[in-house]
């Protein structure tokens, strides 16, 4: 089963979170995520993503986008912030893919809110069966490559 997640950086600190699969085919945030300082090391960055991965699912019900809340909604009231928009600027995005041991780290191109965070798959880093530190080590790797 593939499960995904990413690794934010905006004003200073780390967001990470989960995404599960919809019965519909959409990926979308589920809700679990963790906020970390700027000043987390390599390990717990690692063990931060990692908990995201373990979170992400398949077959989850599809929401009600237009009429519900965004799935993104829990994150932007811990950072009391009220739009995905808002919180897109000047924010760099690292996702990250697992598939059995694989796990992809690619950076991004922050594209706004239009766009949205577009992979940069031509940089995407594939460790194996990676720890903590080493996976804290390529997602802050492929932060600095975000743009």
């Amino acid at each position: 089963m593939t499960r995904t997640a990413a690794l934010d950086l905006r004003r200073g600190r780390y967001v990470a979170h989960s995404s599960s699969l919809t019965t519909d085919g959409m990926w979308i945030a589920n809700g679990a995520f963790d906020l970390l300082d700027a000043d987390a090391g390599d390990k717990e960055l690692g063990a931060a993503v990692r908990r995201m991965l373990d979170a992400s699912r398949s077959g989850v019900p599809t929401p009600d986008l237009r009429n519900g809340p965004s799935p993104f909604a829990p994150i932007l009231a811990a950072l009391g912030l009220r739009s995905w928009a808002t919180y897109a600027k000047g924010t760099l995005h690292v996702d990250v893919e697992q598939d059995g041991d694989d796990v992809l780290v690619t950076p991004t191109r922050n594209g706004g809110a239009r766009e949205g965070f577009v992979g940069d798959t031509g940089q995407t880093a594939r460790l194996t069966a990676p720890g903590d530190e080493e996976l804290g080590v390529a997602l802050r790797a492929a932060l600095g490559r975000s743009s």
